[in-house]
């Protein structure tokens, strides 16, 4: 039976019959099987199921070149036709027009920056740019949607993306990296500091306790408050002489593991008030020197009850002289005089659970490092 009137068919009207060959076409990203080789774009709507077929503007994506307009009595050829691409019906009142890269694209309905990449075929490295008269241009932003029912036509271009640099502050040195991933050994390489040298290697992370790493460990750039790697060599003389390692009490095994991770020679001593007392704790650039003594009392019912403040031996001082506030006790330990700092968490903070030696080092490094940046 011949139909002169495409308007009439129904969806089934469109299926193939089973032993025929299939013909399909690709709507809205869903595959639509046809029976004619040869439909109009009405038939394509009616066998998507995009009804009425007057409240739709269809667009054809070639597989090579941009979105062409088409009306509804046009016929589209997909026997064969390897580029035929892609179609999409959109509800829209009616086609609108835009440039990118000197070719000229048709559209309808609202286009974001992902469409424009998608009919654009644009790689994830490419930017998309809107040209603007009398102003600069401006980058469009991921998932913007640009209104296109303005006076004149909107052009477009894109551009590769600046490769992205990642920086580290190898002891002082700023290096840079165009992977977000790099070998401690490679940092140092690349701050011109011979990596065989027997360093011990710590890793700075704001808010958190210096980490120990090796020369054969790698570092994730992304990762949020990453600061900088510091360098002390394995064997540290600063004049003081260690007559015995004392160990007066027992700490978590954890802050053990950590304490011992650091390089240098650390002790417990109960005079009364018990205390963990590190040697050759490094100070940032910005003091008078480059290391210090810490100290810091451990409760009895550690860790149920928190670990507060800290102490330097000999009293810490800036390079500028400016005074550091909330320091000016001094407390004897171990025969020493200590400079107290008093630096406090807020109240309800610390969680046995969580918390521990470990965590408030990084109360420790975090106060000092205030003071210098």
């Amino acid at each position: 039976m011949k139909i002169d009137d495409a308007s009439q068919l129904t969806a089934a009207d469109l299926q193939p019959h089973p032993m025929a060959p299939q013909a399909s076409v690709q709507v809205n990203g869903e595959r639509v099987r046809l029976k004619d080789w040869t439909p109009t774009i009405r038939q394509v709507l009616t066998a998507a199921g995009l009804q009425p077929a007057a409240d739709y503007a269809v667009l054809h994506w070639p597989k090579y070149g941009p979105t062409q307009e088409l009306g509804l009595e046009e016929m589209v050829d997909i026997a064969g036709d390897e580029s035929i691409g892609e179609f999409f019906g959109i509800r829209a009142d009616g086609i609108l027009y835009f440039v990118l890269n000197d070719e000229r694209y048709a559209w309808a309905g609202a286009l974001t920056e992902a469409d424009i990449r998608k009919v654009g075929r644009l790689s994830a490295d490419d930017e998309v740019w809107l040209e603007r008269r009398d102003e600069p241009d401006r980058q469009v932003k991921a998932n913007e949607i640009v209104d296109l029912t303005g006076r004149g036509v909107e052009r477009f271009y894109s551009k590769k993306a600046a490769p992205y640099v990642w920086q580290l502050d190898v002891q002082g040195i700023m290096i840079s990296s165009h992977s977000p991933v790099i070998r401690v050994r490679d940092a140092l390489e690349k701050a011109e500091i011979n990596p065989d040298l027997g360093w011990t290697i710590r890793l700075k992370v704001k808010g958190q306790p210096k980490r120990a790493v090796e020369l054969t460990d790698s570092i994730d750039l992304t990762t949020p408050g990453i600061e900088r790697l510091k360098l002390l060599p394995k064997s540290i003389n600063n004049g003081e002489v260690l007559q015995s390692i004392r160990r007066d009490f027992p700490i978590l095994a954890k802050d053990e593991a950590y304490l011992d991770s650091l390089g240098v020679p650390w002790e417990t001593i109960d005079e009364g008030r018990r205390w963990l007392l590190i040697n050759s704790y490094p100070l940032p650039s910005g003091y008078d020197q480059s290391s210090c003594r810490l100290a810091i009392e451990v409760p009895q019912n550690y860790p149920v009850t928190e670990i507060d403040m800290f102490y330097c031996s000999p009293p810490l001082m800036l390079a500028s002289q400016r005074p550091i506030p909330q320091t000016e006790h001094r407390e004897l330990i171990s025969g020493c005089s200590f400079q107290r700092w008093s630096r406090h968490r807020s109240p309800g903070d610390w969680s046995p659970v969580r918390d521990s030696i470990l965590s408030h080092m990084g109360l420790v490094d975090e106060s000092v490092a205030r003071e210098v940046e």
